[in-house]
């Protein structure tokens, strides 16, 4: 490992874990933590990102330590990782005895999710353009189609957070516990199929890049794969586009 930054040797003189962070990075639950276990004995170092300084000496710690995400964590023996690797350090028995959760890993076959979230948009795009065409039963079965895979997905993206939830109890959206916020994309989807066609797409069309925005903030603390929040944001973009075009044959029907 390369010598640490001026500030943070400095810190870690006085300290066991010094804790950097940009100026919007939401640090109230490592903070805890660190003031229950290590109290007195945590420092927490802030690089504003407006700096191109600072935006330099953070991209050295990220090639140095394999570690790209705020908050990142440093111990006196390295890089220690984010709140999920923090925790599992901490209180290496977790949460009523049971085991800690294990870090959603960085390394992940990131390829895989490209070639299976890119698939995902190929009902999107055919059903989005196949309304446009041929008889209008055939047109009417194009556009439900693609409301009912539009729910399926709402539904699937709101699952995430369940997972996320089983494996750490203390996952929370929106500062609720994960499975509140998990079953709203699902159950708003379901309430959309229920309205005529053009209402119904058009509710579709503005869950997607709502689901994005709180996934954006929720998932921050853990280590994805790389690549993951910017493909969600290229599938949104494809599955919204759909959604729109189903939207304007409805009306042009």
């Amino acid at each position: 490992m390369a010598a640490w930054p001026e500030d943070v040797a400095a810190a870690l003189e006085r300290h066991e874990v010094v804790a950097i962070t940009s100026g919007i990075t939401d640090l109230r639950e490592a903070e805890a933590l660190l003031e229950r276990r290590l109290p007195g004995r945590w420092q927490r170092i802030e690089w504003g990102m407006g700096s191109a300084a600072n935006r330099g000496r953070f991209h050295d710690l990220q090639e140095a330590s394999g570690f790209h995400m705020l908050p990142m964590f440093i111990g006196r023996d390295g890089v220690i990782g984010g709140l999920t690797e923090l925790r599992a350090l901490l209180e290496p028995q977790g949460e009523e005895g049971t085991s800690p959760p294990a870090p959603v890993s960085g390394n992940a076959p990131a390829p895989l999710l490209h070639v299976l979230g890119y698939a995902g948009l190929i009902p999107f795009v055919f059903f989005g353009v196949a309304a446009w065409f041929g008889s209008t039963q055939w047109q009417a079965f194009s556009l439900h189609a693609l409301g009912v895979y539009g729910a399926v997905i709402l539904s699937f993206l709101g699952a995430v957070h369940w997972g996320l939830f089983l494996l750490d109890r203390r996952h929370r959206v929106l500062g609720q516990p994960a499975p509140i916020w998990a079953v709203i994309p699902s159950v708003a989807a379901w309430g959309a199929l229920l309205l005529p066609t053009a209402f119904g797409l058009t509710v579709l069309l503005l869950l997607f890049p709502l689901v994005l925005w709180v996934d954006r903030g929720s998932l921050r603390r853990f280590h994805l794969p790389p690549g993951y929040i910017q493909l969600r944001g290229y599938l949104t973009l494809g599955g919204t586009l759909s959604l729109l075009s189903g939207i304007f044959a409805t009306l042009t029907a």
